[in-house]
């Protein structure tokens, strides 16, 4: 029979372990290792809660090109969440993902491009055709709020924003993530 105290350090070291491996994995640029230690550090699993180092994992792996870590970041700047709040800044790094096709960020650009938000000005064009892209892709909400907007809309207007939708085109690149750094 084992004593609590080895049994505390071997359940320790097998959470510790993975843990581990995955920030070995992180810091040698594996953009999954980076994204799945993000997730850990904004959650709190096997790691202390720590927005601000999830943040750190997010960006690291957002340019990248990973549209699921440049959704996290766009939304933990528009949140202020482990970043000083910057509504430029999440509609940066959502736009990224939004032109990979990735629904979520779609979604949040169209939302804040209907009304704007600090420094971002409102594109009720661009705000449609993203939320007509996201909703093609199931999103109920973003289909709500697209036909909320589209009675904003002149019907020009309309017809123009579904040019626009017909036309997109997802970037499955990351050379928008490249163009950021420079």
């Amino acid at each position: 029979m084992h004593d609590t105290s080895t049994q505390f350090a071997t359940q320790t070291a097998r959470a510790v372990f993975p843990i581990e491996r995955l920030r070995i994995q992180a810091e040698r640029g594996n953009v999954e290792a980076q994204f799945a230690l993000a997730q850990a550090y904004d959650h709190g699993r096997d790691v202390p809660k720590d927005k601000a180092e999830a943040v750190r994992w997010y960006r690291l792996a957002a340019l990248q090109g990973d549209m699921f870590a440049q959704n996290a970041l766009g939304d933990n700047y528009w949140e202020g969440t482990g970043v000083q709040k910057d509504d430029t800044e999440a509609v940066r790094w959502w736009r990224l993902a939004a032109d990979k096709g990735f629904s979520p960020a779609q979604h949040s650009l169209g939302k804040i491009l209907s009304g704007g938000g600090q420094g971002v000005r409102p594109d009720r064009l661009q705000a449609y055709m993203w939320l007509e892209l996201s909703a093609a892709q199931g999103d109920q909400e973003a289909g709500r709020q697209g036909g909320i907007l589209s009675k904003k809309l002149t019907q020009v207007e309309i017809m123009n924003a579904k040019q626009l939708v017909d036309q997109w085109k997802p970037d499955r690149g990351n050379s928008t993530a490249k163009r950021i750094l420079q």
